[in-house]
């Protein structure tokens, strides 16, 4: 760093020798050596500047005002050059460039009065007061000593007079320097002003020499004396050069502490300037009243207001002590200062309760040693000591034991003070350390808990290709790998994981790698090459080197994965059901008309024989629908049943005799019935399609002959069976299973063949329909069934159907429907919002001799209803209407009309007079599509009843 600087002190130097030994006094030289000179000047103020700006504190200012002053000497040195080459003379003796030489000075000692205490990079109010004050006393000794003697003097006693003056400023200067380097109290400030001293010796010493030279042999510049004034700058700059600033208070360094005598002194030295500008004014003589009393006035107001602003700083530092003082007296951690001798001046009320439990008061006064137990201390004093000595401060946990016996755990930090004492601040960690040792307990459990619990947890680096640090023994019972095998080869674990899985590992190793938690869900290949999958969820964390880790579980989720594929598709049914429903119905409506125009116009054309057979053939399309929209309605269990209490077994057996007519004679058929099977509460004749449609779809599995087999019993599903079957309640159960030694099914035809229009046959051999109908007939009446297959080897159906404890109810006689020969009379309020439907229904009762009331809607009925109440005898309503439905039409007209009959007709009942299709006691209802011969017989068999409630 000084390289360059002694390199251009050196090229001055130089330069000023050889102008000395070639140039002399001439011209010429004496403009090289004054511009030399101004050179140093600035090189000096430049290098100031530089320490200014590496400075903190008070050494800001003292930079910033010595590269001013030296500047301000350079700038008067150019005016003396001036003179001296220009007008080749000097300067007069009353010449400004003589005053702003003497202008170097009066910085020189502002720079001793900069407050040490304060240490401020900025100069404050204060300083700037005692910066005037001084400013005015140099003005004094520069008016009162040389200007207004020089007036009448020679050029040669001015020149004397000029240099006693310069000498006495530069060595009291010198003096007041080294004064303050003695009176500093920090180390930094006394290296400062010790070398501010230094530097001034050199100045006053090489400014002496100079001065003498030239009374002794008067020359103009030019010459080696010339060097003298010289040296003084580029000692500066060298000085500056090579200062570095040091904390304000070094760690464990001693501040010499402000006595008595300190303070008389800084008092005193205030309080001079008024008084020497007093007696200076006084020597003044009368002609320089008016300048002299308004210095001294300036003066004046000076002290007072640096007076006024100094007690006002103290009261405000007072304050602030106070406010300190009552923070640390409430302050929840414990506070303690020690003077150098030991002894306690300051304790707050928590660090008295942690170190004595006793008061603040019963530790001042008093030394450490006199307080805390040597087993406290002994172990560590040596520590502390040591710690103060190096660097100022300690910090760590000490046990403090109290008089009865009881133990505290406390951290400590211990700074020394530049006064030799210590402040001691303490916190109480008896929740802390509680909470760590049970933690430790914590930890210890926990690892317990991770070797037992059914996942595996593990520590790895981040990415697929990181290694694995730990893994727990569950990975050998989970995936069949040792830990030792795992961790040999953990670094190329995704190799465990199938290709189409990959994509979700990396998905979630790129968010751990942007800090978020790691979360997929994967498959795995077991050692014994069985697919398993796992849940994976792991967080990224600093590990003990501070590199991140990610520490995880991997859950066995392959029952929850089935459970859930499960649960999947029983929604998908039940969409595709409700969408069923909803389509059977809008077709009910439309078969009800085809189906009850092809009766009349059967009825009209009974002599054209061809034309009849046409009408029947549509007749026959039109059956074939009415049975592909019940079975739709049987799979989105929306068609309406009539449970009965009935035997299984009986049902089978029944059965038997006909669907063996059905089998080719290469199909074998068995029928096993287990004895005291229990009762079901189903529709029987519902039973026997499921019975039907399942031993057909075997029948249709064995194209090359095989065996079929039917078999009943009683079973009961219990909790470990549902959770393989989410969707299975536990309980009672009558088994009803077909099997088939058939072609079998692969997984991905077994999760289809329930729905709608799936079919593997060939076309014509099939609608699809045939299972969809045992699905929502089973799942209509409470029970379940599921299909277990495998290509080449099979089928088996199994439907679980509840158990009641009831007995067989007897199947009812056919009911013979009455006769519709008589005429009619009734008032029939007829309600469907279907107008085609409506139209036909009224015209086939009109024509029986009803009269029919028609309504689209059950607002327009109930209005019909209130002009006409009393002579409707039947409310005839579709059920599925916008707005209101007809359940709720009809209980509202029969609370006002009690003897109204009602009766129901619609597609499918969507549980609005069925609840889960089941038919409530007591109503009725038609069902869509009907033929006007069947509506006729309807209508006249409510009519002949007897009004029911419902």
């Amino acid at each position: 760093m000084l390289r360059k600087p002694l390199i251009l002190a050196a090229v001055i130097v130089a330069l000023h020798l050889c102008e000395a030994a070639t140039l002399g006094t001439t011209a010429t030289g004496s403009l090289l050596a004054n511009l030399l000179q101004i050179l140093a000047c600035g090189f000096a103020a430049v290098m100031a500047l530089a320490a200014y700006r590496r400075g903190r504190g008070l050494s800001r200012p003292f930079w910033l005002i010595l590269a001013t002053g030296v500047a301000l000497w350079g700038a008067a040195n150019l005016g003396w050059m001036y003179y001296e080459v220009v007008l080749h003379t000097e300067p007069p003796a009353t010449s400004v460039v003589r005053f702003l030489f003497g202008l170097e000075s009066v910085l020189l000692a502002m720079i001793l009065f900069l407050d040490q205490d304060k240490d401020s990079p900025r100069i404050d109010a204060e300083s700037a007061l005692d910066f005037v004050q001084i400013g005015i006393v140099f003005f004094f000794i520069y008016v009162e000593f040389y200007y207004l003697p020089a007036r009448r003097l020679d050029h040669y006693s001015a020149f004397l007079r000029e240099m006693r003056v310069e000498n006495v400023e530069d060595a009291a200067l010198t003096l007041l320097a080294a004064l303050q380097a003695l009176r500093a109290r920090k180390q930094h400030f006394r290296k400062l002003y010790g070398g501010f001293a230094l530097y001034l010796l050199f100045l006053t010493v090489c400014a002496a020499v100079a001065q003498y030279l030239q009374v002794v042999k008067p020359a103009p510049t030019g010459t080696l004396r010339d060097l003298l004034w010289t040296l003084p700058f580029l000692v500066a700059a060298m000085w500056a050069a090579q200062w570095q600033p040091s904390p304000a208070v070094q760690a464990g360094s001693r501040i010499r502490q402000k006595t008595v005598g300190d303070l008389m002194l800084t008092n005193a030295t205030y309080a001079l300037a008024p008084l020497i500008i007093l007696w200076q004014v006084a020597q003044l003589e009368a002609e320089w009243r008016l300048l002299r009393f308004s210095l001294l006035g300036v003066s004046i107001l000076c002290y007072a207001a640096r007076l006024g602003i100094s007690q006002s700083r103290e009261t405000k530092s007072a304050n602030a002590v106070q406010t300190h003082t009552l923070a640390m007296d409430s302050a929840i951690n414990g506070m303690a200062i020690l003077d150098a001798a030991g002894k306690y001046i300051y304790v707050n009320p928590a660090y008295a309760r942690m170190v004595a439990d006793a008061g603040p008061e019963t530790l001042l006064g008093k030394s450490w040693r006199e307080v805390a137990q040597e087993r406290d201390v002994a172990p560590v004093e040596q520590d502390i000591r040591r710690a103060l000595q190096q660097h100022g401060r300690w910090y760590g946990p000490i046990t403090v034991h109290h008089a009865d016996g009881t133990a505290l755990p406390m951290e400590m930090a211990i700074t020394a003070l530049s006064d030799g004492g210590t402040i001691c601040v303490s916190r109480d960690i008896t929740e802390k350390v509680s909470a760590q040792r049970a933690r430790a307990e914590a930890e210890i459990k926990y690892r317990m808990l991770v070797e037992q619990v059914a996942a595996i947890s593990y520590i790895a680096e981040l990415g697929v290709k990181g290694q694995w640090l730990y893994v727990s023994p569950q990975i050998e019972t989970m995936f069949g790998y040792s830990v030792d095998e795992w961790l040999s080869t953990s670094k190329e674990w995704i190799r465990h994981i199938p290709a189409e899985d990959h994509p979700i590992v990396h998905a979630a190793e790129e968010a751990s790698s942007r800090g978020e938690p790691f979360q997929a869900e994967y498959r795995i290949t077991h050692k014994d090459g069985q697919i398993i999958w796992v849940s994976d969820t792991a967080v990224v964390v600093r590990g003990s080197d501070s590199h991140p880790v990610m520490e995880g579980l991997i859950v066995d989720i392959t029952e929850r994965k089935l459970l859930e594929n499960q649960l999947q598709q029983a929604r998908k049914m039940e969409a595709v059901g409700r969408l069923a429903g909803g389509v059977a119905h809008d077709f009910n409506n439309l078969l009800t008309i085809i189906k009850g125009y092809i009766e009349i116009a059967l009825q009209r054309c009974l002599n054209q024989p061809a034309l009849h057979s046409d009408i029947r053939r549509i007749e026959d399309a039109a059956d074939r629908a009415v049975t592909l929209v019940r079975q739709l309605l049987a799979f989105s269990r929306k068609q309406v049943l009539r449970p009965k209490i009935i035997d299984l077994n009986s049902i089978v057996v029944n059965l038997d005799h006909l669907l063996r007519r059905l089998m080719s004679a290469n199909i074998e058929m068995k029928t096993f019935v287990s004895k005291d099977v229990a009762t079901i509460k189903a529709d029987p004749g519902q039973v026997e399609q499921v019975i039907m449609n399942l031993v057909v779809n075997a029948r249709d599995a064995l194209p090359e002959g095989g065996r079929i087999v039917i078999e009943t019993s009683n079973v009961d599903l219990d909790s470990a069976y549902t959770l393989d079957h989410a969707i299975v309640r536990p309980g009672p159960y009558v088994l009803l299973a077909v099997s088939d030694t058939g072609i079998g099914m692969s997984a991905e035809t077994v999760a289809h063949i329930f729905e709608p229009f799936y079919t593997t046959k060939e076309s014509g051999r099939g609608t699809g329909l045939g299972l969809s109908t045992v699905y929502g007939i089973v799942k209509q009446s409470g029970g379940y069934v599921w299909v277990y297959s495998e290509l080449g080897k099979g089928t088996t159906f199994k439907v679980y159907l509840p158990r009641v404890k009831d007995a067989v109810q007897d199947l009812p006689a056919q009911e013979t429907l009455p006769s519709t020969a008589r005429k009619a009379h009734e008032t029939i309020l007829l309600v469907e919002d279907e107008s085609a439907v409506r139209e036909l229904a009224q015209m086939v009762l009109s024509q029986r001799g009803y009269k029919v009331i028609e309504a689209h809607t059950p607002e327009e009925a109930e209005r019909l209803a209130g002009n006409n109440g009393a002579e409707i005898h039947l409310l005839l309503t579709d059920i599925v209407m916008p707005g209101s439905s007809g359940r709720d039409l009809a209980k509202r007209l029969t609370g006002r009309y009690p003897n109204l009959r009602v009766l129901y007709m619609s597609g499918y009942t969507y549980n609005v007079i069925a609840q889960d299709g089941t038919l409530e006691e007591g109503i009725s209802f038609l069902q869509k599509p009907f033929t006007p011969q069947v509506l006729s017989e309807k209508v006249r068999e409510v009519l002949d009843r007897s009004v029911s409630a419902k």
